[in-house]
């Protein structure tokens, strides 16, 4: 019967025909296709074609070094692996090989165990690279997915109030939440959590804990205290892994005040109209949910004005709230545009965060007009 075994073409480069000859007979005779090239530059531009797993590369040649085009071959696909051939048992051009992510080193003249040996193991770590790297796609597809539904269940209601509100993961799915219910035009509910570590893990739960917040806050009285207690119990009793920092807010436009509870999550502030004034919502310390599930989480009730701002925020964005974002923000010019020039502020802080790779956690914030 036919062996109808895939070998996938191996490919070399060598200035010396003879060289490329032989070495091509030594390999078909193990049952592989070969293809040479004497010219490396087109050697190389097959090579951009056709990936080929394997390349037997010789290092001294008179138009380019081995040495220089190991690391475009690596550059086009980095899982080929790429076996160096010299008749000069030279340490220094062993180290460059190596250095460049050569996978093995071939002396001439050729000995067939020897390149069978090397094929078979380079063909062992290539199909492992390959692998992975399939995994890996369907992972990132997955976190993809998974970030495309965590951001749904974040939609921000239409509210007779300005609001902004956005999370900035790490890689994909994000830790910290938050959700926003509009009960009526005078009253606003919002939960902003952070939980314990990154990934889908923790994305799931914090899309969890949101339906559970949306369902506790349509079927019982809206009191932020007992909202954080029912999801303290919910982690404690059924997640048991995970723990997490929460602030509830019911604001009341109407009659201009903030009932907070805190769940260990950065204190509120709150940025009064049209002064250089803040007010730090830090009477509550709270502990963190998912720890013990008999904690009280207590209410505390401030008064505010209209066009006050309301920042919450995660420990991603915000050390303390002597940080200079802070003090930047209070700053601001009052007026009809502050909570604008608030979240512009904001945004190209978090953008500084990210592109100079300082962002060392999820972030996320929600700005709020009184």
């Amino acid at each position: 019967m036919a062996d109808y075994t895939f070998k996938p073409e191996i490919l070399i480069i060598d200035d010396d025909s003879e060289i490329c000859e032989t070495l091509e007979l030594l390999i078909n005779g193990l049952g592989y296709y070969v293809r040479y090239f004497t010219n490396p530059s087109q050697g190389l531009e097959y090579f951009e074609r056709e990936l080929n797993p394997i390349v037997f590369l010789d290092v001294n040649m008179p138009l380019i070094s081995g040495l220089d085009v190991l690391p475009k071959i690596k550059a086009i696909d980095s899982k080929t692996q790429v076996l160096m051939m010299t008749g000069e048992r030279d340490i220094q051009t062993v180290v460059s090989s190596l250095y460049h992510r050569a996978a093995d080193f071939i002396l001439k003249p050729f000995h067939l165990k020897a390149v069978e040996a090397a094929i078979s193991r380079s063909f062992e770590y290539y199909n492992l690279l390959k692998d992975k790297e399939s995994q890996d796609e369907a992972i990132t597809r997955d976190l993809r997915l998974a970030a495309r539904i965590q951001v749904r269940t974040m939609n921000l209601p239409k509210l007779k109030h300005r609001i902004f509100a956005e999370v900035f993961p790490m890689r994909y799915v994000s830790g910290d939440f938050y959700q926003v219910v509009s009960l009526d035009e005078d009253k606003t509910l919002i939960l902003m959590g952070d939980i314990e570590g990154h990934g889908v893990t923790s994305g799931l739960i914090a899309i969890l804990m949101t339906t559970i917040h949306r369902e506790i806050a349509r079927t019982t009285s809206l009191q932020p205290g007992i909202l954080l207690d029912r999801l303290n119990q919910e982690l404690c009793r059924e997640i048991g892994t995970h723990s997490m920092t929460a602030v509830s807010v019911l604001v009341d436009h109407s009659k201009k005040t903030i009932t907070y509870a805190r769940g260990g999550h950065p204190f509120p502030l709150v940025f009064k109209k049209n002064s250089l004034e803040m007010e730090i919502l830090q009477e509550n310390s709270g502990q963190l949910l998912g720890i013990l599930d008999s904690i009280q989480f207590t209410e505390k009730t401030v008064t505010v004005e209209g066009s006050d701002i309301l920042l919450l925020y995660s420990d991603g964005l915000l050390g303390s709230t002597s940080h200079p974002l802070v003090q930047t923000l209070t700053h601001l010019p009052g007026g009809l545009h502050r909570i604008e020039s608030m979240q512009k502020e904001i945004r190209n802080y978090i953008d500084y965060l990210i592109s100079s790779a300082k962002a060392q956690d999820d972030i996320s914030y929600l700005l709020l007009e009184i």
